[in-house]
């Protein structure tokens, strides 16, 4: 029929593919932040999380019955799965989580009796090797099998959190009840950064669902035309270039910034970055 384009159902696979695709483009990034950090198993329970809170949302949207049957469709879980994630929120399954391997032992040690002194009622002292309290078991009990002790004390040693004495029997001393694998930098950029993605993504989704009139801007240039040497001097002039435009963004938000903060007040912002896809470790110095 004239006028009427009919859907090309051949291409659907396709279209998930490339999404796919994409998606481990923006992955890749987000693993590169976290991992160390945070485990792919508190990732896993987190994302199944927001997914079932978000296909409940999609489904009232479409004025359908978020049942069990219709979510688990939706998100490719099994319901029983669907079932235990409705009983949490999504802050408690972020809460209940041992972020890292390093923690969960940490957190054992803190909290359960048999790896307790007696008396302090504090964190034992734990001879290294061998059956019963010793370190050897505290990895087993949170851990696993299939990590080995000296890798466990390498990482909490490097960090600060156990130290190792030299004896007879040579122990191992809890010094620090945190993990931190992060320095107070890192984390700030890790933060800022994850920030910065979920306000482009927002704006993304708040244009596919607004009328044109409506859009708010979300744009980016680029060329597949730069030659490697000029790579340092783009960044130098592209920095001025934002700097510039940062000092008007600043004044534009203090002209229709209100001089009190009260209720019912939205936050608004303006965002600036130069990108590549040439990786920091291949731009040489």
């Amino acid at each position: 029929m004239p006028g009427m384009a009919m859907q090309d159902t051949h291409r659907i696979p396709d279209d998930s593919k490339s999404i796919a695709n994409l998606l481990s483009r923006v992955f890749r990034k987000v693993v590169r932040l976290v991992i160390g950090t945070i485990s792919l198993p508190a990732l896993v329970d987190i994302l199944k999380a927001i997914y079932v809170e978000e296909a409940q949302k999609k489904l009232v949207r479409e004025g359908t019955k978020p049942t069990k049957s219709a979510l688990a469709l939706m998100t490719g879980l099994d319901t029983r799965v669907v079932a235990q994630v409705l009983n949490e929120s999504l802050e408690s399954t972020i809460r209940n989580q041992n972020v890292n391997p390093e923690n969960a032992l940490i957190d054992m040690w803190l909290s359960d009796p048999y790896f307790q002194d007696q008396e302090t009622k504090k964190p034992a002292i734990l001879p290294i090797a061998g059956r019963g309290k010793t370190f050897q078991s505290l990895v087993l009990k949170s851990i696993g099998r299939n990590i080995t002790v000296k890798t466990v004390m390498d990482r909490l040693q490097n960090w600060g959190s156990i130290k190792i004495n030299s004896g007879e029997i040579e122990s191992v001393e809890l010094i620090s009840k945190t993990y931190l694998p992060l320095t107070d930098d890192r984390v700030k950029h890790t933060e800022i950064s994850f920030l910065e993605a979920s306000r482009i993504l927002g704006a993304v989704i708040h244009n596919m669902n607004s009328e044109p009139e409506l859009r708010v801007p979300q744009q980016g240039r680029w060329t597949y035309r730069l030659a490697p040497g000029d790579y340092k001097e783009f960044r130098i002039r592209a920095r001025d270039l934002l700097a510039k435009q940062i000092q008007e963004g600043e004044a534009l938000l203090e002209e229709f910034e209100q001089p009190k903060k009260q209720p019912g007040q939205i936050t608004v912002g303006i965002g600036w970055y130069q990108w590549s896809e040439q990786e920091p470790e291949e731009e040489g110095e």
